[in-house]
């Protein structure tokens, strides 16, 4: 009878999640350890943990692995490289003390699938040796490689200079700077736009594969880097990154590197907004029916606000995503909004309110819906022309942004060179990066004008949908209609006390911040004796606070206290 063959457990894992969607660190592992484990004789088993950090709090085929051994079933290992397994000599020692040694466990590592020797005191001291060695050869190699983009940055970063890696998606690298390729600038250009159209990203990846269109590393597109790139601001042309203290991982200093254009702000922003509309409910198995302000509500911890719908009890509520989020892994803040609210009693709060300000200032909206349909067409003509003017202003920005990296670049050159008194170059630094700083404001203040146009054209687009009577289209709401003139709804707890003196949340106050400043707006005519003189309209403001929607009260009676 033969011998049943042994398995050898193998763990494959990348610090990044680039590494992960580009495949080619992960398919490198693989390659190796399925050689290593044919060269034992042994039957290939994957644990691929991904793109989790060795810092991460958790890592689950870590600990599925060091399950597996307490209890057995693993008594084979191999993985990559030590600095793949743990993150420092104490963590490898605590494993090999407690899981390898106790549990007897062979383990195999590197190409050649080496087998860790610990059974002796000396084998033990020379192991941890060369963990250590490993160790310091990993962070001097990292501090290398810093070190070197740190000088490219500030010397070259002026002329787009490229430090290395695999370039985006759209670029490449010619004499080792950032160039647009003119093939792959149509395709990033047309991910973009479809997204934009609503098209989803399994759709846009069809499109691509379709085409031929290959991405970086992969014959395939992956969902998450069409995801990443989405969200990249190296297609509005800007590229920093930052360099971050060993210890404390805060970020040192931060270089920017010029980038050409290849995606308008306009279209980057509204993509974003797209994006975070789309991911709003991702992972919400309990949204199983549409819920009037899912899409709106945001809670005053920053996370989502959103409807779960429990039909068989009849009940219907919103809720902080706080917990779900912190239960998936993700770093949130505390919150102090642990009560859901019902549904259907938020749902009158805010339609209520809104018909009230809609209410309120019909004469603005019905004087200001006969403006906007009579010239519809010419108002968007114009939006974007002022839209282009802008986005030739901030190019005109990155040419003096370019010039005051390239002042700096040339300071720290004379600086290295010794050309320059340590004084004056300190002096030279300082007003070059105020300048630099004042040109970055000057930036986001020309992108935020790009914005507040976009908004302005939904509006004009959201008139044009239901305006024929804005009075009465409020009278039956729908989450389209509240979403064209809401921007989000803070959703803010509110406490007391209980019967027992015990503060507690009794309650929730909302923020409604309408995209324009209609709460409180008016006319005012030129000539109240006279209106055909025409009128100003003065704006109101885009905040409106609600009264508190009490929590409902139930419960058990109080305990009698003998």
């Amino acid at each position: 009878m033969s011998k049943k063959k042994e398995t050898l457990y193998c763990y494959l894992r990348v610090s990044s999640k680039v590494q992960e969607e580009e495949g080619h660190s992960i398919e490198n592992q693989r390659f190796h350890g399925e050689r290593v484990s044919k060269k034992l004789g042994m039957k290939y088993k994957e644990f691929n943990e991904g793109h989790y950090s060795t810092t991460s709090k958790s890592r689950p085929k870590l600990q599925e692995i060091k399950e597996g051994m307490r209890i057995g079933r693993v008594k084979n290992i191999w993985y990559y490289s030590r600095s793949r397994w743990t993150r420092d000599e104490i963590e490898d020692g605590l494993i090999r003390r407690n899981y390898f040694q106790k549990y007897k466990v062979n383990v195999y590592e590197g190409e050649s699938g080496q087998k860790r020797k610990y059974n002796t005191p000396q084998e033990r001291f020379l192991d941890s040796i060369f963990t250590t060695v490993q160790q310091f050869d990993r962070e001097q190699r990292r501090e290398v490689s810093i070190s070197g983009k740190r000088h490219l940055s500030r010397t070259l970063g002026d002329t787009g200079v490229f430090m290395g890696g695999t370039i985006n998606f759209g670029f490449s690298n010619v004499d080792r700077k950032w160039v647009i390729n003119k093939e792959e600038e149509v395709y990033v250009k047309k991910i973009f736009q479809m997204y934009l159209q609503g098209k989803s990203l399994k759709d846009i990846k069809s499109y691509l594969d379709s085409q031929g269109i290959k991405p970086r590393r992969s014959n395939t597109w992956n969902l998450g880097t069409l995801n990443t790139m989405l969200r990249n601001r190296v297609y509005v042309g800007e590229f920093k990154w930052g360099s971050k203290d060993p210890v404390s991982k805060e970020v040192e200093e931060t270089f920017t590197i010029v980038v050409p254009q290849i995606i308008s702000h306009s279209l980057f922003n509204r993509v974003q907004k797209k994006i975070k509309e789309n991911t709003k409910n991702f992972g919400n198995n309990m949204r199983k029916y549409e819920s009037l302000l899912t899409n709106l509500l945001v809670c005053c911890c920053g996370e989502n606000i959103t409807g779960q719908v429990k039909k068989t009890l009849n009940h219907k509520s919103y809720g902080c995503r706080s917990k779900f989020s912190l239960w998936r892994g993700k770093e949130v803040k505390d919150c102090d909004n642990t009560r859901t609210m019902d549904m259907d009693k938020t749902d009158g709060l805010i339609v209520d309110k809104v018909q009230e300000i809609v209410g309120s200032s019909s004469l603005l909206k019905e004087r200001f819906k006969t403006d906007v349909m009579k010239k519809r067409s010419l108002e968007s003509s114009e939006i974007s022309l002022e839209k282009k003017k802008l986005e030739r202003h901030i190019n005109l920005l990155d040419e003096q942004i370019e010039l005051s990296v390239k002042s700096i670049s040339t300071n720290e050159v004379n600086k290295m060179l010794k050309k320059v008194d340590k004084r004056i170059y300190n002096q030279i630094s300082k007003n070059l990066e105020e300048e630099l700083s004042q040109l970055d404001d000057r930036k986001k203040g020309l992108i935020k004008e790009i914005d507040d146009l976009d908004n302005k054209k939904d509006w004009i687009d959201w008139v044009g949908k239901y305006g024929d009577d804005i009075k009465t289209q409020f009278k039956k709401v729908n989450g389209q209609l509240l979403e064209g003139i809401i921007e989000e709804i803070v959703v803010t707890p509110t406490f007391g006390k209980n019967r027992d003196g015990k503060r507690v949340q009794v309650g929730h106050k909302f923020n409604v911040h309408f995209k324009l400043p209609i709460v409180d707006d008016k006319v005012v005519y030129k000539d109240k004796s006279n209106k055909s003189k025409g009128y100003n309209v003065i704006d109101g403001v885009n905040d409106l606070w609600t009264e508190e929607l009490m929590i409902s009260k139930g419960g058990r009676p109080k305990k009698n206290v003998i």
